[in-house]
């Protein structure tokens, strides 16, 4: 099992996706945590760009104002999420 759990300060960023995307391909990542996003919700067209196979389930808790966040991604056919 491989994963990411990291600080990324805004994942609105140009080149953002692009770079988590490959980070997720060139790993084999099987789950990513992301802190302070700084995004108050995640749409489909953004996790898309972040996940283009939908191998991921995500969930995000928004942030308050200019800091916060939290993005979580979970490999569907390697780990469940139980609650």
């Amino acid at each position: 099992m491989r994963g990411l759990i990291w600080n990324c300060r805004g994942v609105g960023k140009k080149g953002m996706a692009t770079y988590l995307s490959d980070m997720i391909s060139d790993h084999s990542l099987d789950f990513l945590g992301l802190q302070e996003t700084m995004k108050k919700e995640f749409t489909p067209k953004c996790l898309r760009r972040i996940d283009p196979y939908d191998q991921f389930k995500w969930n995000w808790i928004p942030s308050e104002g200019k800091s916060g966040g939290i993005l979580c991604g979970v490999r569907h056919d390697t780990l469940e999420i139980v609650s």
